[in-house]
Parts: structure tokens; sequence; C-alpha cells
């Protein structure tokens, strides 16, 4: 079998590739350095680690850890053993002595410590309904002796377990070990296909914990969850599947196939430990019940439930994806007339419109399901690309062709009918008022957008509903999902917004992995809005796969190594704000293995790369704006002047604005280094960053028309365009024009100027700390940490913040001191704001004016089209949670013009060559002129406002 095969392949030795383009000096690199952050066990027999608590009287509660004697004493008194980490499977105790016969003990396990005590967390269905308990095993002793647990009491999922007293005398305890049953089917269970390793240890940290929950979710397929549940306790003796190994949906509960959450853990498994057989067994084991109408299941045995759309396709996406990692054309073909009848009974359901029309409601636990779903729509258009692939390999050109027309056309109807380009945002469906976080994100990830700016206002649109704990999803009121937060993940990558993914994982995933309440080692099933526990709290999963999506993007985005099917691959990485990255992935072929340093002060990217025979791949270096990008591959330059240069095992090169793209990579060893690389802005200017309708944020100064000179006060954020802007900290005297930066022009065909942010926090906000002090804010309001112009924000419920580097994500401006700055009450500090209508109240706005939704620092920007509704059902966003909001216009001139020099219709003189802005409310159009100018829509090529008094407005 290919898998066998790909499991068996040993790995080529990165060794080289680390040598030759060394991290930081005396840091560790190569994969040793990535096998550090391995949280799986060496061994099948695991035992505590640590006492975390006691209660009543215990006495050498620790000595049970090093093979001596812990006496619990008295009904109810009870030791809680940690494990360091989640574990799962059949406990053994060892007992030295008891006071008498008919003393027992009991057993409890919950995967946190804020649930510890003698009664176990919920993984029953039953508990969960309130009909039953999962409660404890108990185990009678009478002296020395040993216990285990009953076989079809396996614990899935835990990290804690509380031996505890159910009788009046004593027992002594004298061991305790775990036959662990997590990752079956792996021999080594620390023997990873692959590594990741970078320069940020966080980063690390998070990768291999994905990869460990999804090694806790892969089980043996006879040890699944028992559905109906019993009436009390719980049974894991459930056969759930086919082979030797299953990958499930979460390791405590529910320890069944489901395809949805496959859709995020199995990249994960491919990308770490490379375990590609557990995943072809879930998927026979769907096609093994397939309905006679070609439905899949969307929960398979012992569930067996039928009627999701989103799942029956999701389970088609897993098929073609299994099959890009694999190649496994024997199981492909095992399964085509099964698939061929999932894609008849799917595509059945495309209307008249083009778009799917969603009957199957059931779903992942988000509500709103039905119709023409933006999320359903966007997996049927990713299935139906995947299905044009799969019917090229068994020879069937008529269902590859009418596929790809289907999903053309699918395309079309989608963003005709789903995209409101006021917010940036698709509609959940075509009468709805929701702005999914799912259906938008995932749009995005697979290419349903139909423009790089639309995948860019995705991008922006959902980095604004972020809270201090993760990103929220409105259409599961409002908490923090990790398995659409998956999703939003690759989208930023996708959006090429590096900082953004980056800051997202590293403040939700973070969040996740350094809770108190969590595991320390694995991913949740979902999060509160104020970071507490979803899904019933006791009841959710501490260790669920759908919720790992960070570990493939690290390797496919920020590492940049992806599969591109069969021997093929990519390697064009997004370094974001860090320095090195290196890893691998596993083709059929072998190992493909690379490695990256970037330095975004010099502006150069050094990449190397291993590649198996038999393999061919593009690569991708990222200009991050930078129009001057010179690229050698193997010594050679073959990208300069903006222009490809042939060279050998080059067979061609374009770029997009964004990477220069490489063809015709041939195996072996090569080297890349690009030069006059751009760097992402380590930094933001306002919270929503260039808001819309006010590009340039309050308080910036004019400094230098274009090609003058601007000399900051120490670092200092400089602002360069006119109505549309690029920023860029600078420490000393600065050229006003594009090679300052990176070449790029923010608004093409005008003169334009050069502005300097104003000292301090951002204008009108109030310094509540300064660096490494603590800011106490009231309410709910945004803080903003940083100085003159750069800042991070965050979203901070009432109470205090620490104004730290490592609180905000970053030092957003090197070699500066720095503070914390709350949000004023009110419409947005500063730029012509009035507050026009309170929450669920109508703003009479004029025409297409700008609109701004939220409160207390925190806004939503888009535009309006006359009256508009002033809530988070109409605008399809919620900027800040429970908190009353505001709804505010712009009038006055546009930000960096507010110099007035004629009214519509009149002559607006000019000394020299200056350019001009023309409009009203927010609305400006840009034009250059020399002496005067008409200010006349016909001049300026259209109206801004139509209907509204207009006039002409200069920089000074």
């Amino acid at each position: 079998m290919v898998t066998a095969v790909a499991a068996a392949l040993c790995l080529a030795s990165p060794t080289s590739v680390a040598s030759a383009v060394p991290a930081a000096a005396g840091a560790p690199s190569g994969r040793s350095a990535g096998d550090a952050y391995i949280l799986a066990p060496s061994s099948r027999t695991v035992a505590p680690v640590a006492v975390q608590s006691t209660s009543g009287s215990v006495s050498g509660a620790s000595s049970v850890l090093s093979g001596g004697s812990t006496r619990i004493s008295g009904a109810n008194s009870y030791l809680v053993l940690d494990f360091g980490k989640e574990v799962g499977g059949l406990v053994t105790l060892r007992f030295a002595g008891a006071s008498g016969a008919g003393q027992r003990v009991g057993l409890a396990f919950t995967e946190s410590a804020q649930y510890v005590g003698p009664v176990s967390d919920l993984s029953s269905g039953a508990a969960f309904s309130g009909t039953g308990t999962d409660g404890a095993l108990y185990a009678t002793v009478g002296g020395a002796g040993t216990y285990t647990m009953p076989a079809d009491k396996l614990r899935g999922g835990f990290r804690y377990l509380t031996l505890f007293l159910g009788s009046s005398g004593w027992v002594d305890v004298n061991g305790v070990s775990l036959s662990f049953t997590g990752a079956a089917g792996m021999g080594d269970m620390r023997a990873y296909a692959n590594y990741f390793y970078s320069s940020d240890p966080e980063l690390n940290r998070i990768w291999y914990a994905g990869a460990y929950t999804v090694q806790m979710d892969t089980i043996d397929p006879q040890q699944g969850r028992v559905w109906p549940a019993p009436s009390s306790g719980w049974e894991n003796n459930g056969v759930v599947g086919v082979g030797s190994s299953l990958l499930v949906d979460g390791a405590k509960r529910d320890r069944s196939v489901w395809s949805g959450d496959m859709g995020v853990s199995l990249p994960t498994a491919y990308v770490s430990t490379g375990d590609l057989l557990s995943t072809r067994n879930s998927l026979a084991t769907l096609y093994q019940h397939q309905s006679a109408s070609g439905e899949l299941e969307y929960g398979g045995p012992e569930f067996n439930f039928y009627g999701s759309d989103t799942y029956h396709t999701w389970a088609l996406i897993g098929t073609s994806t299994y099959y890009a990692y694999s190649s496994d054309k024997a199981w492909l073909d095992s399964v085509w007339s099964q698939y061929r009848r999932g894609m008849d009974f799917i595509t059945a359901k495309i209307d008249g419109t083009g778009l799917l029309d969603v009957t199957g409601t059931s779903d992942w636990a988000r509500g709103g399901q039905g119709g023409e779903n933006i999320e359903a729509n966007a997996l049927l258009y990713h299935a139906l690309l995947g299905g044009a692939v799969l019917a090229s390999a068994e020879g069937d050109s008529a269902d590859a062709a009418a596929w790809q027309q289907r999903a053309a056309a699918l395309k079309s109807a989608a963003n005709q009918r789903l995209w409101n380009a006021s917010i940036g945002l698709y509609r959940d469906n075509p009468s709805s008022g929701l702005y999914p976080q799912d259906g938008n994100s995932l749009a995005a990830w697979y290419g349903l957008t139909d423009s790089a700016a639309k995948d860019a206002a995705i991008s922006r649109a959902l980095s604004a509903r972020w809270n201090d704990h993760g990103a929220n999803t409105p259409e599961k009121d409002g908490a923090i999902g990790t398995f659409p937060g998956s999703m939003e993940v690759q989208a930023h990558f996708t959006a090429d917004d590096d900082l953004g993914g980056l800051t997202l994982i590293r403040r939700q995933w973070g969040y996740m992995l350094d809770s108190p309440a969590g595991t320390g080692s694995t991913f949740w099933e979902g999060l509160r809005s104020d970071g507490s526990f979803d899904y019933g709290g006791t009841y959710m999963s501490l260790a669920h796969g759908w919720g790992t999506g960070p570990t493939s993007a690290l390797t496919f985005s920020v590492l940049g190594l992806a599969p591109s099917g069969g021997a093929g691959y990519a390697f064009a990485p997004h370094p974001g704000d860090l320095a090195h990255a290196e890893g691998s992935i596993t083709l059929p072929q072998g190992t493909v293995t690379g490695a990256w340093d970037y330095d975004a002060a010099a502006g150069t990217l050094a990449e190397t790369l291993s590649a198996p025979a038999g393999s061919a791949g593009t690569l991708g270096v990222p200009t991050y704006g930078s129009a001057g990008i010179t690229v050698a591959v193997d010594g050679r330059t073959v990208w300069s002047g903006g222009a490809f240069h042939s060279a050998p095992g080059v067979t061609g090169g374009s770029t997009d604005g964004s990477y220069v793209r490489l063809t015709g990579i041939g195996s072996g060893s090569h080297t890349v280094t690009a030069t006059a690389v751009g760097a992402p802005a380590p930094f933001a200017t306002s919270v929503n960053g260039a808001a819309a309708g006010n590009p340039l944020p309050p308080g910036y100064s004019l400094c230098a028309a274009e090609g003058g000179s601007c000399t900051p006060s120490g670092s200092q954020v400089l602002a360069y365009g006119a109505g549309s802007y690029l920023f860029k900290a600078v420490s000393g005297a600065t050229v006003c024009g594009a090679a300052a930066f990176g070449g790029g022009d923010p608004a093409f065909g005008v003169l334009k100027s050069c502005y300097l942010a104003p000292a301090g926090g951002p204008a009108g906000w109030t310094r509540c700390a300064d660096e490494k002090g603590s800011c106490a804010v009231s309410g709910t309001r945004e803080v903003a940490y940083g100085a003159n112009g750069a800042f991070h924000f965050q979203t901070v419920a009432a109470g205090h913040v620490a104004c730290t580097n490592d609180v905000f994500g970053g030092d957003p401006l090197h070699n500066t001191a720095k503070g914390c700055y709350a949000a004023p009450d009110g419409p947005p500090a500063g730029g012509g704001w009035t507050a026009c209508a309170s929450e669920h109240n109508a703003c009479a706005a004029t025409g297409v004016q700008p609109v701004a939704f939220g409160a207390n620092g925190s806004y939503w920007y888009g535009t309006s089209n006359g009256s508009t509704t002033c809530d988070a059902s109409t605008l399809g966003v919620d900027p800040i949670y429970l908190v009353g909001k505001n709804c505010s216009t712009r009038t006055g001139p546009p930000q960096g013009y507010p110099v007035t020099c004629a009214a519509e219709k009149a002559t607006c003189a000019v000394a020299g060559t200056r350019t001009v802005a023309y409009g009203a409310d927010g609305d400006f159009v840009y034009r250059t002129v020399t002496g005067s100018t008409a200010c006349t829509n016909d001049l300026f090529g259209r109206d801004p406002l139509p209907n509204v008094a207009k006039a002409c407005y200069l920089t000074s």
C-alpha cells in the first residue's frame, strides 16, 4: 500500500539544510530541535508526574510517585494525581495494604483542573442530557494487590486522576500506572514522519500540541464510544470503524468518525505524524455506511447520523485530500463508484441560481444552517475542484469537465448573490444579516473569492472581531470556535496577512495551551467569548482534532512547504515576524525538507530545499510589496528588474505582486537567495488598520510633500500617500517617496505626501500605564500598547492588563519606551466622527457615507446606503461584545487635507503642482493638478457622494 510505504520511508537528515541556513547564533536547529517539543510518551506505560491536590486525610501524598506508599484515610478523602498532560487508557493501581477487607477506592477522571474531585467530568451523552452521570469507578481493596480498570471503562482523555476513599478505613497506594491507548497503530509514538521548528518557541509548542491532540484522537476502532449512552457511567468498547486505527473527533468524546472534524485533523496528521492509514480507515468507514441515496454519514458508527450536507461534503473533501497526500490509486479505485454517488447526491441540490441549496441542515454546532449557505457552498466548490482531479486520475474526463464547470458556475453565483462589498464579507445566505466566520474563512482558504482584494477584505473584517482570547464566531452565539477559528487562520495566510495569521495563532491557541484550566498539551473543542469552556463546560472535549488548524498552517504557510498532488510540492514561505523556520513534509517519493532565514531589516531571505528523486516543485519568494526584489537559485539570478531570467533547473517565473513564483524546480538540494524583500508592518496604526473612509489616523501631521524629507523625533511612524497610505516606522531623516516604503505606491498617479504620527498614544486616547506597568480599565474597551503611531491592540474586560510585549503579542516599536492607552467613550476619536444613532436605532447617513459601528475604541468601519439600522444583526459584525454600541458618520475634510480651497463647481487655485481631494463626508477622490482646477465631478472622474454638496481640499 502507498501509505505503508510512506510510513516506512527513512527521513533524510535536515542537518545540511539547517547548517546551510543557520538560525540565530547559538540557537538549536535541525530535526532534533523540533523533536524536543514532542509530547507523545516514549512508552505505552506512563505514570503521573505530580500531586495536584489533596483533601481530607492523605499522608505521604507524593510518595506514590516514586514507588513509596501514600495513605488515604477516611471516607471522601482524596488524592489528585497529575499526569502532566492529556493522556488516555486503562489505569492500574498497586496497593501495599489496607485497614481491612471491603475498603472502596474510587477513581475519577478529569481533563481540567477546575473539575477535579471524586466525580469524573462528563463524557457520556446521558450525563450531558441530565439523565445520568459519569461518576467514578470503584476498586475493592482488602490488602496488598492490584486493580486494573475494566476494558470497557477505558478513559480516552484526561490529565488528572482523583483517587478517593469511599469507606471509613484506610488504604496504602504504592503504584499508579496507565496503559496508554492514544496514537493507536504507532509503535514508536515519538517517531513523527515530519517536523517543524521556528525562531518562536511558542509557535513550536503550538505545532506539536496540535500534533499530539490528533494522536490522542487516533484510536483502536474497538475502543469507541457506545451509543446510545448507558444510563450511568461510560462505555468505550464500541466498534466504530474498520482497520487497526481510526482518526476520530475527540479523545474523551465522542470517539467516533466525524467527517467535518477531519477537514482540520487530517492535514494536521499529515504534516506531523504522517499517519494516513488512520485517515483511510476513517473514510472507508464512512463509505461502508453510505446510504442508497449516496448520502454519507456525518457521525459514523456507533452514532450513524445522517442529515448534514456540509459534513457529507467534508467527506468528499477528505477523499480528495487523502489522495493528494498519498497518491493511493488502489484505494481510490475501490471507492470511486461510491464517491461518484456521493457527488451526485450533493450536486443534485444545486438550484437554478447555481448555488447549493442546503436541506440537510445538521452541522458543527453553528446556527442558521440551510438554504444557499456560504459555508456549504465554499465546501462544495472545493469538493468539485478536488473531484475533478480525482476524475482525471480515474480517466473519467466527462465528470472532470462537468465538475469543473459546476465549480465555476457556483463561484460566480456565490460572488454575485452572497458578497456584500460594503461590509467586505459574504452573507450566510442571500436573505441573511449574518456574516459567518466559517463560510468567509472557507471562501478565502478554498479560493471561492474572485479577487485578492476580497481575500484582504475578509482578513481585515474577521480580524476586527477578535478579543483578547481569540476570534469571534457569530454563527455560534458569539463564542470563540476552534473549528471555524482553524479555518480563519488559513484564511489570513491565504490573504497574505502573515502577521494577522501569526497573531491569531499566538492569541487563541497560546491562550488554550497556557490556560491553567487546560491540559497544557492539547487543544479544545471551543471557548466562550470570556475564555471559559464551551459545550457544557465539563462535557467539553479538551483534545479535539478540529481545533488543530495552526499545525498545518505553520507547515503549509509559515514554513511554506505543501504537497501539490502526486510528485509535486510548493515551497513559498510566509515569514511574518519570524527570523527562521524549517521542517518537512512527506510525498510518496520521499521527504521534502525546507528551511529559510529572513532578515526584515536587511530585506534578505535565504531558502534551502532538499527534495527526493522523482519530485518537482515550485518556489515562492514573498515580496511584501517590494518591486525591486532580486532572486537567485543555486547562485544564478533568475529574477530581477521585475522580469524572469532563464537559468538551468528553473523553467519559468512570474509575480502577482505578493510573490515571485518560480516553476520547474527539480529534485535534489537547492539554495535560494532574495534581496530587496520588503517587510510586513509589525504594528497597527488603529484597531482595524486603515479604517474605511479614514485611512490616515487622526493626529498625523504633514511633514513633507513627495520628494521632500521628514525627520522624526526618535522612532516614529511615517505615513506616505494621498487618500490611501503606506506606514513605516522610521528613526532618521527619510525621503518622502516610494523607495523608503519598499517601492510601494499606495495612490497610483497622484503626487503624495508624508505625515508623522503623533507622539505617545493614538490621538484622543488616555495613557493608563507605562511599559511593564498595569493598565486598569472600566468596562470593556480597547487598549493600545506601543508609542508614536505603532501599536498592538487588545480588547480588555473590566480589570487590569499588563503592558508588556508578551501580553500584547510582540514589540510594536523596538528600542522605544512604550505605554498603554485606553480608548475614549463615544464615537471614534478625531477624524470628524459624529454619533448618528444608538444601538438598534436607525442612522440616517447620506448616500454611501462611511459609518462606524462600535464603542470604546473598537469599531467596524463600512459604508451606508441611506438609513442603516445600527445593530450587529444588520451590519453582520459585533466589534465589541457585551457592550452597548453606537453608529457614527463622518463629516468634514479628509484626514491630511484640512484646508478648504473651493466649494463644488468653484475653482481651486494652487501654487505649483499639488494633489487635491474632492468630496464630502468621508468619501473623496484625489487628483494632482497644476495651477488651478474646477471642483466638479467631470474633472475628478466621478461623483464621490451623489446629491451632497462637495468641496476641494489641500494638505496645507
